[in-house]
């Protein structure tokens, strides 16, 4: 019995840290808070369309200036089946940072092999064998937009978002 209680209670700790690490990832500006519309962009980001009963539930648990405290963003977490749902992949009632990285984190990630935070040209050409130089070229000038010869992750998601948007146009033909 004293062990199923410490089993949970490590479990419990552990969710709560995966999810303190992932509230200080969406809060960018490390002010302690996220808006509403920055909690539902997790969904969005995962190309998940949430449920009007959960937008609802988050809502009511919201601050009434519409903003989400580190605490109440862990309380609305854990009272979610649906957010565990979706997140939860091996079903071991913890959602961990990597169930919650989207496929365009997983991207970046494999082609910034050095770990710089940026992808150079170089590793670039590494997207697809198809590709030449000169049209890698052309890729990174369309999408670098602060100029720096490199893709930052907010560039490369930019990029990728704007070849699911062509594809999904493509289908709809």
């Amino acid at each position: 019995m004293a062990a199923a209680q410490i089993a949970k209670k490590l479990k419990d700790r552990r969710q709560r840290q995966t999810l303190v690490e992932i509230f200080k990832k969406i809060d960018k500006e490390g002010n302690g808070y996220i808006s509403l519309s920055d909690y539902f962009n997790i969904f969005t980001e995962h190309e998940i369309d949430l449920s009007e009963n959960e937008y609802k539930r988050v809502l009511g648990m919201a601050g009434p200036d519409g903003i989400i405290r580190k605490d109440d963003f862990i309380k609305i977490i854990r009272s979610s089946p649906y957010f565990f749902g979706i997140f939860d992949k091996n079903k071991d009632g913890v959602v961990t940072e990597t169930e919650m990285t989207t496929r365009a984190e997983l991207a970046f990630k494999a082609l910034d092999k050095d770990n710089s935070g940026y992808i150079s040209e170089k590793e670039l050409t590494k997207l697809s064998s198809r590709l030449t130089d000169e049209d890698m070229g052309v890729i990174l000038k369309k999408f670098d937009v602060d100029g720096d010869g490199k893709l930052s992750f907010e560039e490369f998601r930019m990029m990728l978002d704007r070849n699911a948007s062509k594809k999904k146009k493509n289908n709809k033909k």
